[in-house]
């Protein structure tokens, strides 16, 4: 006990040693500096981190280190810290898996999507990397051992990026929130405008999604072979779901599911500016200008261009597809769009899988590529597309077993009312977040 607590005396002379520059040139503003939050029950991983990273400065910040010896305690630090950008955490301390029950008490509880997590551990085989990057919402996971100061370097500027990327998300979303408020009470100041102000604004809303709603497909679509359904249903009074399908030639139809983040009104305005940008596309190509919009990743690649120099503000996770009738070729490009499409092969049940394409939304970062896949849908095949509202309603644990609950159910029921009816969701209700289904059948030909 006393070897303990000498070393973590020691620590905290170097951590004081290490940090006092640094605290002493941001007193005056904190905003210099990013927050690292390492939790660890090895003291000399503290120390060998703030050594590693004691001249690290990105951006023209330099990093503020507290330290964690346990869960518990870097539970109770992230209660009353909101400025970590941060955090490097070991897997195994009070238990073998304490730092991913943190990882969830974080992302669930806390509800903290912004904070970056690089997890380290010192026992790799107990929490395969495979797993935890799939099950957990984290940014990095590493072995101690690989830890060099270059590799922990690249790492933390990698989490920091990130960090910056989605901060500025939330600020702009922050932003438009606090317009959004301003306008209200500017409302609510007037007695006399109040209720005439009010019913002007729920006219306004009802025409939105007539507006909106008006955009989209029929429900049912059939051309030659094919089959195209969909269902929308908004968590609030508009949608940032859209979903599209539409013949470009004799041959060719092209459809798409969109999920733009968070949802409402100004969710909703982007599917306008969304459906717009593919209405001019094709435009172009009818008047033989341009053939884009055949191609699934030009179409992702020219629109993520445009969303980021109009600073919508907003990113879309998109899945965008182009079927050629007589081939039954199917061209399609992924940015961001999850759950991933469920291929239904109705003649082998080996080929019941989803089309895992791991790729970023439209909108977020300008260094990001997009790349076309290919396949031919068989007869008495289909292809199913979810927005990620529906993983929300399933009641499984993880995300894993969601998915797979939600690919047996979808294989058992053709019809997409009596998937939603199996999944036992009720659209009538409250959504937490919008939900759509599209789905695509090659039938039987005769």
């Amino acid at each position: 006990m006393e070897h303990h607590l000498n070393a973590q005396q020691a620590i905290g002379a170097e951590e004081d040693r290490l940090l006092f520059a640094v605290d002493a040139q941001v007193t005056e503003k904190q905003q210099a500096c990013w927050t690292v939050l390492i939790v660890d029950d090895e003291p000399e991983i503290h120390q060998i981190t703030l050594l590693a990273l004691r001249d690290f400065s990105f951006l023209q910040h330099k990093l503020k280190f507290i330290s964690a010896y346990s869960a518990a305690e870097a539970r109770h630090i992230l209660q009353h810290n909101k400025e970590i950008a941060l955090i490097l955490l070991d897997v195994v301390m009070e238990t073998d898996d304490a730092g991913l029950v943190l990882v969830r008490y974080i992302r669930e509880q806390l509800q903290n999507q912004l904070v970056r997590i690089i997890l380290r551990t010192g026992q790799p085989g107990q929490a395969p990397e495979h797993r935890i990057v799939l099950d957990y919402d984290i940014n990095d996971y590493r072995a101690k051992t690989e830890l060099t100061v270059q590799r922990l370097t690249t790492s933390v500027v990698s989490a920091l990026r990130s960090y910056i990327a989605i901060r500025q998300l939330a600020d702009l979303n922050e932003h438009l929130e606090q317009q959004i408020q301003t306008r209200t009470e500017q409302l609510q100041s007037s007695n006399q405008q109040l209720q005439h102000s009010l019913a002007e604004l729920e006219a306004g809303e009802k025409a939105g999604k007539q507006l909106q709603f008006k955009m989209l497909p029929p429900a049912i679509f059939n051309y030659a072979e094919y089959q195209f359904s969909h269902v929308l249903y908004p968590s609030e009074f508009m949608s940032g779901d859209f979903v599209d399908y539409f013949c470009v030639d004799e041959h060719k139809v092209v459809f798409y599911i969109a999920d733009v983040s968070g949802h409402g009104v100004a969710s909703a305005f982007v599917t306008v500016y969304l459906k717009r940008f593919i209405s001019a596309m094709l435009e172009r190509y009818q008047r033989d200008s341009s053939a884009s919009v055949l191609d699934p990743a030009a179409v992702l690649t020219q629109l993520n261009q445009e969303l980021l120099k109009d600073k919508i503000g907003k990113y879309i996770a998109l899945f965008y597809a182009v079927l050629d009738t007589q081939t039954a070729e199917l061209t399609y490009a992924n940015a961001g769009a999850f759950p991933w499409p469920l291929l239904l092969q109705q003649q082998e049940q080996q080929q019941q899988h989803y089309l895992e394409l791991k790729s970023t939304p439209v909108g977020m970062f300008d260094f990001a590529s997009y790349h076309n896949q290919h396949l031919v849908l068989q007869q008495n095949s289909s292809l199913v597309l979810c927005s990620d509202g529906i993983l929300d309603l399933l009641p499984q644990q993880n995300t894993e077993q969601k998915l797979q609950h939600l690919l047996q159910q979808s294989y058992q029921h053709k019809d997409i009312a009596d998937l939603l009816q199996a999944l036992a969701i009720d659209p009538e209700q409250q959504l937490p977040d919008d939900l759509t289904i599209l789905k695509l059948t090659r039938q039987q030909s005769t």
